[in-house]
């Protein structure tokens, strides 16, 4: 059973007739409402009949969503009695949506057996479903374990141009299904699940998740990196209320005001230039006087009539009210500071691997990044380490799928000699 797509009068009604409600108010534009779509279909089964799981799109309801204090999408609303007792906002995972509902109900448990497989993937990324592939195709028993779905930071990528394959171009949300569907048609498996702990140096290894324990004999790691934060105060607080990190899946709130790209990388160049057509105005303040992206942006990006650029410029702090009203940046050769005003910031200034559950485990850089040379096999033996999570000079969806391919090679060698 998937959830139930509902209009201002539908939702009304829905709180007037039942006891609890779980709202999803997305859009159809917006790559993370798409990604929580499989995980949000799974819970409307599991709770078929005892809760009411529906979705609203905000952009048939503009009105009704402001109504519900929404700021971002998706929110998730959890409804009794016609009162909302809470929300939670971009949910990362189906567990963190499963605990938010569990305050008033809790899903009916079923015994979280012990599983175990020949290899266990953490991430559904490109490297993790490269992985999964390669590992199904080599008669290989290997599950993935993704905590929403398939794609990581990929999927929320609105254009990918430098993936071979595409003479046009794919947004990354298809890419990241075409993977997972072609991985799963050769026998992969994958299951929606968070990882709690990892105990990688026992015989077989063991993944502690938030739908069970998987063990295995060997383990790929997949589960790249995040977005990293600019690190001024009151950043955290003001997510949500100006301050973001996808412009793909905030951006349409901006339209006709003025934004600012905190970044020069790639990421922050297709930013910039994606809000140039939905902003009236996009300032991109660089800490450097030259953008670090690659050249195919850098033409469109100076020819942009409302792009504007802070060179040699950072952040110091976030001017605000009950919403952001601009920021302070400060040049770092002059030491000058000024005021700009916007009504968002969108910070794009690189990533940080999610490596917390290998800290003491693994050998990891000086970043957190996992240490590995080009055969991806990492200081514990049948462990391998894939994708953005890896310490290299290039981190690309093309070096990914690479890293994940030999990944799987570099197991069979190690299965085959365990036999």
């Amino acid at each position: 059973m998937a959830a139930i797509h509902m209009n201002r009068a539908a939702f009304e009604q829905a709180l007037q007739d039942n006891e609890l409600v779980l709202m999803d108010f997305w859009a159809p534009w917006c790559p993370d409402c798409v990604r929580i779509t499989e995980a949000y279909d799974q819970i409307a089964q599991e709770f078929e009949g005892r809760m009411v799981v529906g979705k609203v799109n905000i952009d048939d309801e503009k009105e009704l969503f402001k109504e519900q204090g929404g700021r971002r999408i998706p929110t998730l609303i959890l409804y009794q009695n016609g009162k909302a007792l809470g929300n939670i906002v971009e949910p990362p995972s189906k567990a963190v949506i499963d605990d938010f509902i569990s305050q008033v109900m809790p899903k009916k448990e079923e015994p979280k057996a012990v599983s175990e497989h020949e290899m266990v993937i953490i991430g559904g990324g490109p490297a993790g479903y490269t992985a999964a592939l390669y590992a199904a195709r080599a008669g290989i028993d290997a599950v993935v374990l993704e905590k929403l779905s398939a794609g990581g930071q990929m999927a929320l990528t609105h254009q990918i141009d430098n993936y071979p394959g595409f003479e046009d171009g794919v947004d990354g949300f298809t890419l990241a299904a075409k993977m997972q569907q072609q991985a799963e048609r050769f026998g992969a498996k994958s299951v929606n699940a968070e990882v709690i702990r990892l105990d990688l140096k026992a015989e077989p290894k063991v993944i502690e998740t938030s739908e069970g324990v998987f063990c295995a004999k060997t383990v790929v790691l997949a589960m790249g990196a995040n977005p990293r934060e600019l690190g001024v105060a009151e950043e955290r607080e003001m997510i949500g209320r100006g301050v973001g990190y996808c412009a793909a899946c905030d951006g349409m709130f901006y339209r006709g005001k003025t934004v600012v790209v905190v970044g020069g990388g790639n990421s922050a160049a297709a930013d910039a230039l994606l809000l140039s057509r939905i902003a009236q105005k996009v300032i991109v303040v660089h800490r450097r006087d030259t953008l670090r992206a690659t050249k195919v942006y850098h033409k469109p990006l100076m020819s942009a009539e409302n792009v504007e650029f802070r060179w040699n410029s950072v952040v110091t702090e976030l001017v605000h009210g009950d919403v952001l009203q601009g920021i302070r940046i400060k040049d770092v050769k002059t030491g000058e500071e000024s005021e700009v005003a916007c009504s968002g910031l969108f910070v794009s200034v690189g990533r940080k691997p999610a490596s917390e559950l290998l800290k003491g485990q693994l050998e990891l850089d000086e970043y957190g990044y996992v240490l590995a040379d080009e055969t991806t096999r990492t200081s514990i033996p049948g462990v391998y380490v894939v994708g953005d999570l890896r310490a290299k000079p290039m981190r690309q969806i093309v070096t990914a799928v690479a890293d994940g391919a030999t990944a799987v090679h570099m197991a069979e060698e190690y299965l085959a000699e365990k036999e």
